[in-house]
């Protein structure tokens, strides 16, 4: 049984208008929860490294939070940030926070349910307060 011209243009015009219907979907998710919620966060940043595959690579960070109550366990946070290159003045800061061990804030940004990005962390830093 084979499929007539018309039909096989109105399968791939369905199948067309779904895949644009998925992503413009996704990139009005994307449009509305970035930027979710934004703060600030005070610790001593611990760690700092690359991960990721040959494709798909990003910056990690881990900030030590310490309680306000003594003997109160000490809470990791994960960041990462929008451009990991060590050029960024942004990225020179918190190596350089990182490597004084001293307590720092970092300014975040948070965007919720991104289908499309390399790091697991939904926190990105935006500045850094000494």
């Amino acid at each position: 049984m084979a499929l007539s011209g018309k039909t096989k243009l109105r399968i791939a015009l369905g199948v067309f208008v779904v895949l644009i219907g998925f992503v413009g979907v996704e990139a009005l998710r994307v449009w509305w929860f970035r930027g979710y919620s934004r703060g600030t966060r005070t610790g001593v940043i611990r760690k700092i490294s690359y991960k990721g595959p040959p494709y798909c690579k990003y910056m990690m960070g881990e900030m030590a939070l310490q309680g306000t109550i003594p003997g109160q366990p000490v809470e990791i946070w994960e960041f990462s940030v929008d451009d990991e290159k060590t050029s960024n003045p942004l990225v020179q800061q918190l190596h350089a926070a990182e490597r004084s061990a001293e307590r720092v804030t970092l300014q975040y940004r948070q965007d919720l349910h991104s289908l499309f990005r390399c790091t697991p962390s939904e926190y990105f830093v935006t500045g850094v307060e000494k």
